[in-house]
């Protein structure tokens, strides 16, 4: 069994921590630019009778 479905979490909460590992042992030069790679924003867009809304964001 895998150690992250032995942890009782899901792959992608796994690569996540990962991730977030990484970028914090990084030189402070390269770890600014990772953060901002590390950043995703999210926007909706909703069609009615083949007219979009504006996007909006995507929040829980």
């Amino acid at each position: 069994m895998s150690a992250y479905k032995q942890a009782g979490i899901s792959l992608n909460k796994a690569l996540s921590i990962a991730a977030r590992t990484v970028r914090a042992s990084l030189k402070p030069e390269a770890k600014a630019a990772a953060e901002r790679r590390g950043f995703t924003e999210v926007k909706a867009i909703k069609i009615e009778n083949g007219v979009q809304s504006e996007p909006r964001p995507l929040s829980g």
